[in-house]
């Protein structure tokens, strides 16, 4: 089951736009990307899990480094 755009939070979002933008990147790389002081590196895991378990991100080959796959948000490059 997908997402829809009203199911994603703020970091969802900004999760799909790095990825958009940047390729791909771990929990680790995306937290430096967002800035520490806002997130932590386990709520940002747990958000990029759930795009993940969702089909709109993929852990490539289980290395912990995901890639964009469906992007869930209205127009594809909705802030």
């Amino acid at each position: 089951m997908t997402l829809s755009p009203d199911d994603l939070n703020g970091l969802d979002r900004q999760i799909l736009k790095n990825l958009t933008e940047g390729g791909r990147a771990t929990p680790t790389l995306m937290l430096k990307l967002l800035g520490e002081e806002q997130y932590s590196r386990q709520y940002v895991n747990q958000r990029m899990k759930r795009l993940s378990e969702h089909g709109h991100i993929r852990n490539v080959l289980d290395t912990g480094v995901y890639e964009l796959v469906d992007d869930p948000r209205e127009g594809n490059n909705a802030e």
